[in-house]
């Protein structure tokens, strides 16, 4: 009797997907779908519970898929879990971001054994685009159950801008073996095309792989096989409630490219599913680094967009290294944005899926003062490879300290309003998040023991709680019977990153 392997592996793969869909009904799917709080649509809501979404980073967002021998995302995800389950609040669940394919970036992950390519690689190194590894959508089939196992919100990011505009002639080109230089798109690493369909070099900005678009170039031929790979993706994400889609990461495109695919991408997944950008920043203003309107000042007034991924413009990109200008800085980025969407009347949550200051030295002021200055979720980037395992082991820790004291605060029904602290001490820096009237949390970044800190309360008693974000212990407590509108308050001895939580009695 002869064999057929390729229909046992066939019915294999068939028979473990059809069990991820099986698990999946364990949890009911309407209380996964992640959408914006209708009463407060600055922030995300997983089914009828709004909640702040805290990730840590094992690996980076390419590796779960691409790379099966480096990375146990099982285990990744099970480490993450506890962590939630620690914090013990329906109102914080986990997050994580992941690109479908491998952008050949191997610089942050060192040795790489093989790479796993959605695409099938042919016998001569090539990709075919118009056919799809088996291999591949089990992984990543199984990783999005795995996520949506454990109440994790993924951030799925279409393309990625590394792989597309560094390699020939484009910016910081990595090497033969990396980058547009591997990218299955480029025509020499495919069977499809040749280069008078696209041209083998790229670009820093105006790269070819931008303007397959009707309205740019009109590349019927590309374009077709870059919807092949869409529609692929989409036809998998979709069937996950806990996914929102992110255009592109770091992207230096077109405007009109990501308006394109935003509308496309629309037209495919279910209309519970959110659809973002996050655009790469010119270092001046958060502009888009290629375009300027492309930025997400535009986006949030965009209808086009249900969320805006601003972690470009809020980082080390925009603010340099110090952790103190990223939180203050990008808290008033933040400000700015959300006083644009109300203007617009097209209020929409603003998430940070990375931050690059992820470490004791500063990491703790940037978690904190994400959910302080009134984005809608908070999370480390990548550890790189010749990080120790203590700084993985810092982010969860990290986690765990912000989401148990977020368990405590109604943040869904808050807004930021720096204005209410009217007199700081020097050289000082604040975020402020407050319900007026009911509960504000202050992060305070400098000044020095005994220092005074004036704002603005209603008459009545308070209960004030001075917390070290790094220990997550308390450093003061007591109350006041505010019978003036602004009060002082004695800034007691400690580190000089604080977290004020006042509470009316």
């Amino acid at each position: 009797m002869k064999i057929n392997l390729s229909l046992i592996l066939f019915l294999a793969i068939q028979f473990s997907i059809s069990n991820c869909h099986r698990s999946i009904q364990k949890i009911n799917s309407s209380e996964m779908i992640i959408q914006p709080w209708p009463d407060n649509p600055h922030y995300l809501a997983l089914g009828e519970t709004p909640v702040f979404p805290l990730g840590p980073a094992g690996f980076h967002s390419w590796t779960p898929i691409s790379r099966p021998e480096n990375i146990d995302f099982h285990e990744q995800f099970d480490r993450l879990a506890q962590v939630i389950e620690g914090i013990g609040s329906a109102h914080v669940c986990g997050f994580v971001r992941i690109i479908p394919y491998d952008p050949m970036n191997h610089q942050h992950d060192g040795a790489v054994k093989r790479v796993l390519q959605p695409w099938i690689k042919l016998e001569d190194g090539r990709y075919d685009l118009e056919q799809f590894s088996e291999e591949w959508e089990k992984r990543l089939r199984n990783y999005l159950s795995a996520a949506f196992q454990h109440r994790i919100v993924v951030s799925l990011e279409i393309w990625d801008d590394w792989s597309i505009t560094r390699g020939l002639n484009g910016a910081s080109d990595p090497g033969e073996n990396s980058a547009w230089n591997a990218h299955p798109f480029n025509p020499e690493n495919n069977f499809n095309y040749d280069n008078s369909f696209l041209p083998v070099q790229t670009a820093h900005c105006n790269a070819p792989f931008y303007s397959t678009i009707p309205s740019l170039d009109n590349n019927e031929k590309v374009l077709e096989l870059q919807k092949r790979y869409v529609d692929k993706v989409l036809s998998i994400a979709s069937e996950y409630p806990n996914i929102i889609i992110n255009i592109t990461n770091e992207s230096r495109a077109h405007l009109k490219w990501s308006r394109f695919w935003a509308t496309y991408i629309r037209q495919r997944i279910p209309q519970t599913m959110m659809i973002g950008e996050m655009p790469s920043t010119n270092r001046k203003d958060s502009g888009g680094e290629c375009e300027y309107e492309f930025n997400p000042l535009t986006l949030c007034t965009d209808p086009l967009y249900d969320f805006v991924d601003i972690s470009q413009a809020v980082s080390t990109h925009e603010f340099g290294a110090d952790p103190k200008q990223q939180a203050i800085g990008g808290g008033e980025y933040i400000l700015k944005y959300r006083q644009a969407m109300i203007m617009a009347e097209t209020p929409r949550p603003l998430i940070v899926s990375k931050d690059y200051t992820r470490g004791p030295n500063g990491g703790d002021i940037i978690l904190w003062g994400r959910f302080v200055s009134g984005a809608a979720s908070a999370r480390f980037h990548r550890l790189h490879f010749d990080h120790h395992d203590s700084v993985s082991q810092f982010q969860h820790d990290a986690v765990g300290r912000l989401g148990r004291f977020i368990a405590k605060v109604p943040f869904w029904r808050m807004h930021p309003t720096i204005d209410l602290v009217k007199e700081l001490p020097s050289g000082a820096g604040i975020n402020v998040l407050a319900e007026p009237g009911h509960c504000y949390v202050v992060q305070l970044i400098g000044g020095d023991d005994n220092d005074k800190l004036q704002i603005d309360l209603p008459l009545g008693i308070w209960t004030v709680r001075w917390l070290d974000p790094a220990t997550g212990l308390e450093l003061a407590f007591y109350e006041i019977n505010s019978n003036i509108e602004e009060v002082e308050l004695d800034i007691p001895s400690g580190p000089d990153h604080r977290i004020i939580l006042i509470e009316r009695k």
